[in-house]
């Protein structure tokens, strides 16, 4: 059958279309969205092992801290005061601004691509994200272990110093497990207990045969995993503060986040060490900018991070000060 109007205007079904009228892409705008959320779960490693609150509305959440309690026998007939005093105390953790990453895209960028590269784009946002969130909650962490107990009756934090313990696995192996006698010897709850430590002294542990676990086939050296020391789980990651991080410029947060961490080569911590508040979780968008031809991608989120049980983190150190608690 001939075309009636074979160099005519055609009227095109475009499948981006809602209900056949407006954008013609506005049904494929959504697609970065779960992709980003996705990646940011995946990627995000110590949020996991620390406390988290969601709040709706404000500018921080407070965390009511308790001192400890005293025990006593009575006599038959003795009254009972009830004149005991427990220590109270608050910690406030703040919002800190909206952390965000964006990425500009021209729009002849995409058309003339030969691959989708929106999913790359996607993982690389969420991966900022979460990376973020992980320095942050570590280095907290670290902060945690040298503060002070914030409540009469509570302890501080501890930094175990142990020189040479960066290259040593023997060294290394007996700082994590004096961490785990620390943590004991302030009532620190036995369970979800965790050690952060980079890659190559993970390798280290995992290589050293007085801590292998025969029941993983070949011990840790064939399975390039650690065994547990002393009940704490060793964890691997790349975000452990190890350098003198300063106070930044710019926007700044409202927690602190920085110090120096020349020599920290682990943080053993339970879980109710360091606290995570969020006001906003990830939101991310994508918008037409017609002034310049672009879309601009964004993913935020609103959240702020905070010590709230200093007995609860032992910093190790690799160098030769006296160690001790927070004071």
């Amino acid at each position: 059958m001939t075309d009636p109007t074979p160099f005519g205007d055609v009227s095109l079904n475009r499948l981006g279309q809602r209900n056949l009228a407006g954008d013609v892409d506005a049904l494929f705008r959504d697609q970065l969205i779960p992709e980003i959320l996705t990646e940011f779960d995946q990627q995000r490693v110590v949020k996991n092992y620390v406390r988290s609150k969601t709040i709706t509305k404000g500018k921080s959440a407070s965390f009511p801290v308790l001192g400890a309690t005293g025990a006593k026998y009575v006599v038959a007939g003795e009254a009972l005061l009830g004149n005991q005093k427990v220590a109270q105390n608050e910690i406030t953790i703040n919002i800190d601004p909206f952390l965000v990453s964006d990425i500009e895209i021209a729009e002849i960028d995409t058309l003339m691509a030969e691959y989708d590269n929106r999913a790359e784009i996607a993982r690389e946002m969420g991966r900022a994200l979460a990376n973020t969130e992980d320095k942050q909650l570590l280095q907290v962490g670290v902060l945690a272990a040298r503060a002070s107990g914030i409540v009469t009756g509570r302890e501080g934090g501890s930094v175990i110093h142990s020189a040479g313990c960066k290259d040593d696995a023997a060294k290394l192996a007996a700082a994590i497990y004096a961490a785990g006698v620390e943590l004991d010897e302030k009532n620190v709850p036995f369970e979800d207990r965790y050690c952060f430590i980079k890659p190559m002294q993970f390798a280290l542990l995992a290589q050293y045969d007085k801590i292998a676990d025969k029941n993983l086939g070949g011990g840790s050296y064939a399975s390039g995993k650690p065994s547990d020391l002393n009940n704490i789980q060793i964890i691997k990651t790349n975000h452990l503060p190890t350098t003198n991080i300063a106070q930044g410029e710019g926007v700044q947060p409202n927690n602190i986040y920085y110090g120096d961490f020349s020599n920290t080569v682990a943080l053993v911590m339970n879980r109710q060490a360091v606290g995570t508040v969020s006001l906003k979780g990830l939101t991310v968008e994508k918008n037409w900018d017609f002034r310049r031809l672009t879309w601009l991608l964004t993913a935020r989120v609103l959240q702020g991070h905070g010590i709230l049980r200093p007995e609860c983190a032992v910093e190790i150190a690799n160098d030769a000060a006296t160690s001790g608690s927070g004071s």
